[in-house]
């Protein structure tokens, strides 16, 4: 096995939450948590985040917790439900984390909730609503997903909006709320934009707002892949892409230019990260994955481990 250097560990830790419920794997929840289980135990157990499960399957993970222990919990990332109007959306918020509070209260020794994954009513919330929100969910945490369509005329707009409200909650919140960035889906419309990408990514960085991702990025490096009909982000394009605009303050144009790199330009050695003449420090790649850039949502744990040891990564 390649011996790692401390900035590969530093920046792929906990990288990928299993989602293996969701499309293109959808797997039944019995073969998912069984695979999440075994993951926890492989040699690459150090890259595994936490299983990602819909808020309201939850209860049907008490046949499966005799795979976990005290010493090796359940971790998971809870997705909440969509909703049209806030008062929809809050009258579920209430019902969804009864059930999440009463079942982890009774299995606390086994499971863990270290993430909630809520997407966000149609429209741009006040800021208000990132606290009440806050006050009303245990203590994870937070990460809102835009429910706008990509390709809407609202997209941008909507965006800053939100990202704005959000900004102006963490200033005085105790506990810091994060933006979920879809960036793929099993159609070549599900999709964003390297410019799209790249503006989220800058927008986030300007307002000191932890991100994470999910969907599409099963591979490193942004490829054109014959199954979506479409070019697919890299995973280390967009991680490294919001690194570097956080240490460079760097403009959008510049961020996109990372994002659309298919050659790669990537590079780690014993003490920083390297993309072309760009370097950042393992401490500040540890400080940026602990803080600003998460993880992201994968439904395969096998295929980036397999990319990343083809590149001789790991």
């Amino acid at each position: 096995m390649k011996k790692l250097m401390p900035s590969t560990k530093a920046y792929f830790s906990q990288i990928i939450d299993y989602a293996g419920l969701f499309p293109p794997a959808q797997l039944s929840l019995d073969q998912a948590i069984r695979n999440y289980a075994g993951y926890q135990q492989n040699a690459d157990a150090w890259m595994l985040g936490r299983f990602v499960i819909p808020v309201g399957r939850i209860t049907e993970l008490e046949a499966y917790l005799h795979l976990f222990s005290k010493d090796r919990k359940l971790d998971l990332s809870v997705t909440g439900r969509p909703a049209a109007t806030v008062e929809t959306w809050f009258e579920q918020l209430y019902s969804d984390m009864k059930l999440l509070n009463d079942f982890t209260a009774e299995h606390s020794g086994l499971i863990t909730v270290s993430m909630l994954e809520l997407p966000l009513p149609t429209g741009v919330p006040a800021p208000s609503f990132f606290k009440k929100v806050a006050d009303e969910t245990p203590e994870a945490q937070l990460f809102f997903e835009m429910t706008t369509p990509l390709h809407s005329r609202e997209w941008e707009q909507d965006l800053i909006g939100t990202l704005d409200s959000i900004s102006d909650y963490n200033k005085s919140a105790k506990r810091i709320a994060g933006f979920k960035l879809r960036t793929g889906g099993v159609t070549a419309d599900a999709f964003p934009t390297v410019e799209q990408t790249a503006f989220v990514l800058k927008a986030c960085s300007d307002r000191d707002i932890p991100q994470k991702f999910t969907a599409g990025l099963h591979h490193p490096v942004r490829m054109y892949r014959e199954e979506v009909q479409t070019e697919m982000h890299g995973f280390l394009n967009v991680f490294t892409a919001g690194m570097l605009s956080r240490v460079y303050h760097m403009k959008q144009n510049e961020i996109a230019y990372i994002i659309a790199d298919q050659t790669p330009h990537f590079t780690f050695s014993s003490s920083e990260l390297g993309w072309k003449e760009l370097r950042i420090h393992t401490e500040q790649i540890a400080q940026l994955r602990s803080s600003a850039l998460y993880s992201f949502g994968s439904c395969s744990f096998d295929e980036p481990r397999e990319d990343l040891q083809l590149l001789q990564l790991l």
